[in-house]
């Protein structure tokens, strides 16, 4: 009998927390108190957010919900303080592509949905897209998007050209990022044409053929490397591949959750050694705030500040969990983590690191500052897709020893 796919949901609630607050309690000095962090004082990228609440606000029958990102969301970030927060613009995983089965369609929908939502907002949205758009500092009244994909089964070809030039593979990945995509996971839990996810099992098995051509590609176009919810031999083999440095934008480490989708040892290590960040996330019920700081002490002993960040820091009040919009269906009382604004997140997040004996230095590094590092590496110079007029010369990919 076939064995039901595995999903992030059903992931989570086999994991169990297994180490208490008092891990590392010797790695940094402990302050007896720290006044209260301002989100405004840093760079804020959130790692991974994902686009449920533009789908629930969509399915809505009330106009007034048909603008999530100019009229709900978009302040909000703001308002907490966002610098950059990296959003799904399609995937595997039907939630990603606003319940639409087509692979490819289904991806172009949210993406379209994102560009359009982005060009309601006057201005207070924009799309990062090149080095020219990376912030210097904190940015109030104004927040960017860095579109993602979670796992790349849009970009397959389902019917190979045989004779054809592979070059030919990668029009898909060319045009999403000619469309202003900058980041790809290569797979989300289930396997697709590059590669197998977590689902599974984590150790699984290495990239395809496409999955390393992919790879040598988005290198050279600059596009940052995502290997959340992939295999852990495939991860592996991506850290010995990538010639920039890679992400795991939302994965917790073990032992801290046992799930076939944390990390290990060996892999936040081989993370590291590309110049690459890990990512963790708040997860309800399961993995607070005092768990997370407990994991970024761990992982600053193990691997050091400059290559953590964040994930995410849970659902607000505005949107307490990915089916709920207040005022729409059913009420449900919500408290802690999901009864506060977003702001309140960040405010006590930074305040408990801190209080845990991290410099503001430190502080700067895993709330985005690592990102800002990793992109001024990767990103491309301009943004390649105006391809006419003087100010715009033709963009050349570097493939230099993409083919060795």
């Amino acid at each position: 009998m076939a064995s039901m796919p595995t999903t992030r949901r059903s992931f989570l609630a086999q994991s169990s927390a297994l180490l208490g607050s008092a891990t590392l309690s010797g790695l940094l000095p402990q302050p007896l108190y720290a006044a209260q962090k301002n989100p405004n004082d840093f760079v804020i990228v959130e790692g991974h957010r994902d686009i449920w609440e533009f789908n629930a606000r969509l399915a809505l029958k009330d106009p007034k919900q048909w603008s999530p990102l100019r009229d709900f969301i978009a302040p909000r970030l703001i308002d907490a303080g966002y610098t950059v927060a990296i959003v799904p613009c399609g995937g595997d995983s039907i939630a990603e592509r606003g319940g639409l089965d087509p692979l490819f369609e289904g991806s172009m929908r949210t993406l379209d949905m994102l560009l359009t939502g982005v060009e309601e907002t006057n201005g207070k949205v924009s799309i990062l897209r090149s080095k020219q758009d990376l912030p210097t500092g904190p940015t109030p009244g104004h927040v960017q998007i860095f579109l993602d994909m979670e796992g790349g089964a849009s970009l397959q070809d389902n019917e190979p050209e045989p004779g054809y030039n592979p070059e030919r593979y990668m029009a898909l990945l060319r045009q999403f990022f000619r469309l202003g995509m900058r980041g790809l996971q290569l797979t989300h839990n289930a396997r697709n044409l590059l590669g197998q996810g977590v689902g599974e099992g984590h150790t699984g098995q290495p990239l395809s053929e496409f999955g390393v051509a992919v790879v040598k590609e988005m290198n050279a176009l600059g596009m940052m490397v995502g290997v959340s919810h992939l295999s852990g031999a495939g991860l592996l083999q991506v850290c010995e591949i990538s010639t920039k440095p890679i992400v795991s934008t939302h994965q917790n480490v073990r032992p801290f959750l046992d799930s076939p989708i944390e990390l290990t040892d060996e892999e936040i290590h081989a993370v590291a050694r590309t110049g690459g960040i890990v990512g963790v996330r708040y997860i309800a019920d399961l993995f607070g705030y005092k768990q997370l700081v407990d994991e970024i002490e761990y992982l600053a002993k193990k691997i050091g500040p400059e290559h953590i960040g964040i994930g995410w820091l849970g659902h607000d009040v505005d949107n307490p969990d990915p089916h709920t919009i207040p005022g729409y269906g059913p009420s449900k009382k919500f408290t802690g983590v999901e009864a506060q604004t977003i702001r309140q997140h960040w405010e006590t997040f930074l305040t408990l690191l801190s209080d845990r004996g991290f410099t503001d230095d430190h502080i700067r590094m895993i709330a985005g500052g690592n990102y800002l590092r990793i992109w001024k590496q990767i990103l491309p110079d301009r943004d390649p897709a105006p391809t006419t007029g003087p100010s715009f010369p033709h963009f050349q990919p570097d493939r230099k020893g993409m083919h060795d």
